[in-house]
């Protein structure tokens, strides 16, 4: 059995364009039963976007995409993403705020910030000013641009400086000062997962270059996407028979930014995964609707 799911996508809180809203209303147009919102490293979209899918009538899975890098600090380093989904459990009182990877979140938007405006203390005052840096100064970190935002502020103000934001920008994830937030292995990502109480799907498998260590979480990991924008139809069907034969939990998702015509995903997720995401709290007929 299969429930028509968008279990990865992303708001305005990482490099999607969409509020929380927009993104929940958009897949409840569609007739969606059950979605997520993953943004990457951070939790800050969440609570509104459940809140959003209790007035649809939508299951709503707590969750975000976790960044982590094979071979970091080399020249084979490449970021590795592991989605982190939690029960909805973790919204009553202030459980999500205690979680780790709530206050990994915080740091990663504190950093964010330091990381921009240090970057715009460096650039003319001319930039600057069209830019309102004062403005963006005042921001705490949680309300500070994240990435999409801040690329659509300086294409809209001052596109001059787009290119060399674009090549800058990457060094935030893989820079050695911010080593101990993002230069995690897959597995130890994994692990921080399950410490959260969450339940660990690694995201897109087919981008990642190094397809041995690939192969090699992936046997870790409890499971993996299977349709995603990234997959042709013949790598999702490879990805959902090694999932089968492996018995691993699998999903079914977009991993839509926004940025270009949105991709349906053509099948469901299996209610086994949703179940073992929801740790089996809520029956069947509930996730289904029916």
């Amino acid at each position: 059995m299969f429930v028509d799911t968008d279990l990865h996508g992303h708001t305005y809180f990482s490099d999607g364009r969409a509020t929380p809203e927009e993104y929940v209303e958009f897949r409840r147009q569609l007739g969606m039963k059950a979605t997520a919102i993953c943004d990457h490293d951070v939790l800050g979209g969440v609570r509104r976007g459940a809140a959003a899918a209790a007035q649809a009538g939508m299951l709503f899975i707590p969750g975000l995409e976790v960044t982590a890098f094979l071979h970091h600090g080399t020249e084979r380093a490449e970021q590795f993403h592991v989605l982190a989904y939690y029960p909805a459990s973790l919204l009553d009182g202030f459980q999500m705020e205690s979680t780790l990877f709530f206050r990994r979140g915080m740091r990663v938007q504190e950093q964010w910030r330091a990381f921009v405006l240090e970057w715009l203390s460096r650039q003319a005052p001319e930039h600057r000013e069209v830019l309102d840096v004062a403005e963006l100064e005042r921001l705490p970190g949680p309300l500070f641009p994240a990435l999409q935002s801040m690329i659509l502020r300086i294409l809209e103000r001052c596109n001059v400086l787009f290119a060399p934001f674009r090549d800058h920008h990457a060094a935030f994830w893989e820079g050695e000062e911010n080593k101990e937030l993002f230069g995690w292995t897959p597995e130890e990502a994994i692990d921080a997962i399950r410490g959260d109480g969450a339940v660990d799907i690694v995201a897109h498998p087919t981008r990642y270059r190094d397809r041995a260590r690939t192969d090699q979480v992936l046997e870790y990991a409890r499971g993996h996407e299977v349709y995603t924008s990234r997959h042709k139809p013949e790598v999702a069907e490879h990805y959902r028979k090694l999932a089968e034969e492996k018995r691993k939990f699998w999903t079914s998702s977009s991993d839509d930014h926004q940025n270009a015509a949105y991709a349906r995903p053509p099948c469901g997720t299996p209610v086994r995964t949703l179940e073992r995401i929801c740790h089996k709290a809520m029956p069947v007929s509930m996730i289904v609707g029916a």
